[in-house]
């Protein structure tokens, strides 16, 4: 399958914030979306990402970026966007043996003040953090991975909520200690990250999981965003922690969520996110070998658009082996109206249903295929929705209904091509 010439759908909007690394697309962001500088700014190292994970709120209220470092040396670009930005405070994310000495007195050196929000681990770091961070509700999630903490690190930011972390069977006692300040907890993840018995330690919890780091994003979007409150989102990639960090920080800015997909797709459950909240705006963070070309154009993607180019053939006649409008099989004609939008699909509709994953209810640009003239895949059509399909058959291109007395005993199921 390739995704080059995937149509985009009407006033969908794909903006990318990149740079040439994972330090360079902080500067990025940084430029974006402090374009008239800040008076402080947060420093993470880059390259491990227990210390910076609850650095958002803390970045949020300071009104600063966060811009990465490596363990021993600021880059380049970092240090000229500290220069451009005009700060006059630095806070540092984690220890010395994160974050050396030598970077704290390279920031003193620009005349800097410089704090270090440290503590003796990840979980003592965050607690430090959230002492300045204050509020009266926390989040909790999961330290020993990245992806729980980015999903909600937007919402948490933008609510002046700390973020905790705990291991899944025991509560960290630098977290219990700085949960007496709260009132209520959110948790974020299922209850094999934290565990049934940690939940029932924290104040006045509520719990967000879904059944993957994907859709777990996703469930905090639908949990705590309203539909109607912005059609704007950040997206990142939910594979490695640095983009989705630092754009969380940009993201709570302008008050808009932060969604993960993987780097060559984007999950379903993303997908219907993005249509029941009408999101037609997105800026990606990171450049195309952490979010693909083909990812980027699966966010605006119109499925619609292709059920009108395969409308544009009713009434071509049906031709065994056919391939072109001047007459069509019905897997023929399923790659040729794919392939007018960037999409490869099988020869055959053997190898459409092997090739693809399966769906329980198909969707407007699916693919629906029956067992018709021998046993197996042997007929496929595009679904249309309102229960209909059109397909190449005796008659030609024609439109049928999936309740049709023919079709519908010999219906095998749906598969998704553009996934």
């Amino acid at each position: 399958m390739s995704g080059g010439g995937l149509v985009e759908a009407s006033g969908k909007t794909v903006d990318r914030v990149s740079g040439t690394n994972r330090y360079d697309t902080s500067v990025k962001v940084s430029q974006q979306g402090w374009p008239g500088g800040a008076d402080t700014v947060v420093i993470a190292v880059g390259d491990n990402f227990p210390d910076a994970l609850a650095g958002a709120p803390l970045a949020h209220k300071m009104k600063a970026p966060i811009l990465l470092v490596s363990n021993t040396s600021i880059p380049g670009n970092v240090n000229r966007e500290i220069d451009r930005l005009n700060v006059k405070n630095a806070y540092i994310l984690g220890g010395q043996s994160v974050v050396s000495l030598k970077i704290e007195q390279q920031l003193e050196s620009k005349g800097l003040v410089v704090k270090r929000v440290a503590g003796k681990d990840r979980y003592a770091t965050a607690s430090k953090i959230a002492e300045i961070v204050g509020g009266n509700k926390a989040v909790v999630t999961y330290g020993e991975n990245f992806p729980d903490s980015l999903s909600i690190a937007s919402y948490a930011a933008s609510k002046t909520m700390p973020i905790l972390l705990t291991d899944t069977n025991a509560l960290p006692d630098s977290t219990k200690k700085s949960l007496q300040n709260y009132d209520s907890t959110i948790v974020v993840g299922g209850n094999k990250v934290v565990s049934d018995k940690v939940y029932r330690q924290l104040p006045g919890p509520k719990r967000i999981t879904g059944s993957d780091r994907y859709d777990t994003a996703t469930k905090v979007v639908k949990t705590l965003y309203s539909a109607s409150a912005s059609n704007d989102t950040v997206v990142a990639t939910g594979e490695s922690f640095a983009d989705a960090l630092t754009g969380s920080v940009m993201a709570a800015k302008n008050n808009e969520p932060i969604m993960l997909i993987e780097s060559d797709s984007v999950p379903e459950v993303v997908k219907e996110t993005i249509s029941d909240y009408d999101i037609h705006n997105f800026t990606i963070i990171g450049g195309t070998s952490v979010v693909t070309d083909y990812a980027e154009k699966m966010l605006t993607f119109d499925p619609s658009v292709i059920i009108e180019t395969a409308k544009n053939y009713i009434g071509t006649p049906y031709k065994w082996g056919g391939t072109t409008p001047s007459g069509f099989d019905c897997s023929g004609y399923i790659g040729y109206v794919y392939k007018k939008h960037g999409i490869n699909v099988s020869r055959t509709t053997t190898g459409i249903w092997n090739d693809n994953p399966r769906v329980s209810q198909p969707a407007v640009g699916d693919l629906v295929v029956f067992s018709t003239y021998k046993p197996g895949p042997s007929h496929v059509g595009i679904y249309m929705g309102d229960n209909k399909f059109i397909h190449s058959g005796d008659r030609g291109v024609e439109v049928t209904s999936m309740n049709n007395v023919y079709f519908k005993p010999r219906y095998m199921g749906a598969v998704r091509v553009v996934n």
